[in-house]
């Protein structure tokens, strides 16, 4: 009995790791989109916050700072993936061109905001908010 519940248990690791390679990368598309989207819509709060004069530009300054690398992370960990599909490859390049995007959106508003542009940040704000919908959009693919 005892063997039959450990071939039991061996069988069912074993099955859990050969799941299926799409649905792997949809959850780690979803995952850093997810993890994309908070990044993308804490920079967009930040400039909002700024314009308004509710928030100082240091604190801004050093939050999208914070967002790009925690951004960088996860288009980093979503780029170590390896699509074997040709399903797969397609939304790997639709996740990855996302990411890119709210990458460079980040990267420009920390640019306009270290340069004291409040202005420039502001511009980004239609980019951070498009970069952010569709990022949330991709998230939902695991749920």
């Amino acid at each position: 009995m005892r063997r039959w519940a450990t071939a039991v248990c061996c069988l069912m690791l074993v099955l859990a790791g050969c799941g299926d390679p799409d649905q792997k990368l949809r959850d780690a598309a979803a995952q850093s989109a997810r993890a994309a989207a908070s990044e993308v819509e804490m920079t967009r709060l930040v400039v909002e916050q700024l314009q308004a004069h509710h928030l100082w530009q240091q604190p801004a300054d050093q939050m999208v700072a914070d967002a790009e690398k925690s951004l960088e992370k996860a288009a980093s960990s979503f780029s170590s993936q390896q699509p074997s599909t040709a399903q797969s490859r397609r939304l790997y390049e639709q996740v990855g061109t996302a990411l890119d995007d709210a990458q460079k959106a980040v990267t420009a508003t920390r640019i306009a905001l270290q340069g004291k542009d409040v202005a420039a940040a502001t511009r980004e704000l239609a980019v951070l908010r498009k970069s952010s919908e569709e990022l949330k959009q991709i998230g939902e693919l695991a749920k």
